[in-house]
């Protein structure tokens, strides 16, 4: 009798193991389907870049960091333009101790036009010539304010800064037998019609939700990748905007729902899921970078082409909208770059 209420015990238990083993399994590998899913497209290209110069903005942190070892590891030549100069310094030299690249730190301020083009005159004198500029920095949710040149903060950081700054280095990227021009944007760009961007661009003291304010630096960085590539057509120099996805990066600083340590905690087993760490939003932007195919204008998304909205896919407003902000730059600012 007590060897059978052994064995019966011993299967019992068996049983009740193999239900939790086979639910863990289970569990583990959606887990892990849902992780893949969510952390996007890699790129396959193989190529190298042998010192090419890459510009990187905002690389201190995030997709910029992130994509700045990744460039390292293919052999780049690397300038980190951040407002920070202390951090990018430690930056370059996490990267250095990796890899045997050239790492350079220049200071840059997307807040202040005067910095821009400092910063280009020095690279256009310095370099020989640009391969690659990515447009990388940003902000999200920034408190309304303007900056030093009068323009809300969150539209010179997203927007006209960079398009000061891709002009300002046409110079040194045209001189590249190739080269290419990567503007990070985001979906959010979606979400807003043309009078909607057109007042807020007119109207830099118009108050707008911080939500509306980043969407409209998007959308509007959207229709400039789309104009300028059109414009280089006859140069080798290709543009491309990219939507990285929504990562785990600082520019969520400001953000209420993810500054707050205990909300951030309340999502935390959520968001290690769905939301992809940086090295996996700087895919794509490594993927414009790399990919032989001679694509410009587009909008790319996990290593692919993909349609943006239909309003920053029409030409006739692409270009509408690229001479309103010349317009707009001219009436306000006094530039040494041709725009």
């Amino acid at each position: 009798m007590s060897v059978v209420c052994n064995i019966t015990i011993l299967f019992l238990f068996v049983y009740t193991m193999w239900k939790y083993l086979t639910g863990a399994v289970l569990t583990s590998s959606l887990l892990y389907v849902l992780k893949k899913y969510f952390a996007g497209g890699v790129c396959r290209c193989t190529r190298l870049l042998d010192r090419q110069v890459v510009i990187i903005t905002g690389a201190t942190s995030g997709i910029g960091k992130a994509l700045a070892f990744l460039l390292a590891a293919r052999g780049a030549t690397i300038i980190l333009a951040c407002r920070d100069v202390t951090k990018a310094t430690i930056v370059k030299t996490e990267i250095i101790e990796q890899y045997p690249v050239l790492v350079f730190v220049k200071e840059l301020d997307l807040n202040s036009f005067s910095s821009i083009v400092k910063f280009a005159h020095n690279i256009n004198d310095e370099f020989k010539y640009v391969y690659a500029l990515v447009n990388n920095a940003g902000v999200f949710y920034h408190p309304q304010q303007l900056t030093e040149d009068h323009f809300d903060v969150t539209f010179q950081t997203n927007y006209l800064g960079p398009f000061v700054l891709t002009h300002c280095l046409l110079k040194s990227l045209t001189r590249s037998p190739n080269s290419r021009i990567v503007n990070v944007v985001s979906e959010a760009h979606r979400i807003l019609q043309i009078e909607r961007l057109i007042n807020i661009t007119t109207s830099q003291t118009l108050f707008r939700p911080h939500i509306t304010a980043y969407a409209a630096s998007k959308l509007a960085l959207v229709l400039f990748t789309r104009h300028l590539a059109e414009k280089l057509t006859s140069t080798k120099i290709f543009v491309n905007a990219v939507n990285p996805g929504n990562c785990e990066t600082d520019i969520f600083r400001h953000f209420p729902a993810l500054s707050n340590k205990w909300l951030f905690a309340l999502q935390w087993i959520i968001r290690v899921i769905v939301v992809k760490r940086p090295s996996e939003g700087a895919q794509t932007v490594l993927h414009a970078i790399l990919t032989e195919d001679p694509c410009t204008g587009q909008y790319l998304t996990d290593c692919k082409v993909e349609v943006p909205s239909k309003l920053a896919a029409n030409d006739t407003i692409a270009t509408q909208y690229y001479n309103l902000t010349r317009n707009i730059l001219k009436e306000n600012v006094n530039l040494n770059c041709r725009l």
